[in-house]
């Protein structure tokens, strides 16, 4: 436990302007287990900004996991991290924090819905951003994906993220990520 809290500290302290994306299930990576993985979205706010999003996670416990994402190509580098916690095998809520022009702190939750070798995932996803002179801006979005194994550890993802604020933009995106 004193791991995981240390950890979100960390991705806290680093810094990590919020844009909707998960590129995840409810469920986490096992113990020293890792993924690598590639994302290219769009947003639709008024316009349209591509991005391309580099995912990476560790498995933290049987129950937790951290991640990590880049996005490269927007109008500003994107950083950001979150620790996930598995509730069940089917629900999830993680914690995060990221900088894409603002410092703002993340917070989803998820659940995942068995299809077959594919997996339905839904929930909420919100930021809160802090813009200028501890003004706050919040965001909230419904993520819908869609996770389908292609091989044993290569999984093809997509999603989309519905913005029900006027603070957030729309995402579609797909993406696959590697399992180690």
């Amino acid at each position: 436990m004193k791991k995981i809290l240390f950890s979100l500290l960390i991705i806290i302290a680093m810094g990590l302007n919020s844009k909707a994306q998960i590129m995840s299930t409810s469920s986490t990576l096992g113990p020293g287990h890792f993924s690598l993985g590639i994302e290219p979205g769009i947003y639709a706010t008024g316009g349209v900004d591509f991005n391309l999003f580099l995912h990476g996670g560790i498995g933290l416990t049987s129950n937790a996991d951290l991640s990590m994402k880049l996005g490269l190509l927007g109008n500003a580098v994107y950083v950001g991290g979150d620790v996930e916690f598995a509730l069940s095998k089917r629900f999830s809520i993680a914690a995060g924090a990221h900088n894409h022009g603002v410092f703002g702190l993340d917070f989803t939750a998820l659940a995942t819905l068995p299809l077959g070798p594919a997996r339905l995932y839904s929930g909420l996803d919100s930021d809160l951003n802090f813009i200028t002179n501890n003004d706050l801006q919040a965001a909230l979005w419904v993520p819908l994906g869609l996770e389908l194994p292609l091989k044993r550890q290569m999984i093809f993802y997509f999603e989309t993220e519905i913005n029900l604020t006027p603070a957030g933009s729309s995402f579609i995106g797909s993406g696959l990520s590697f399992l180690f």
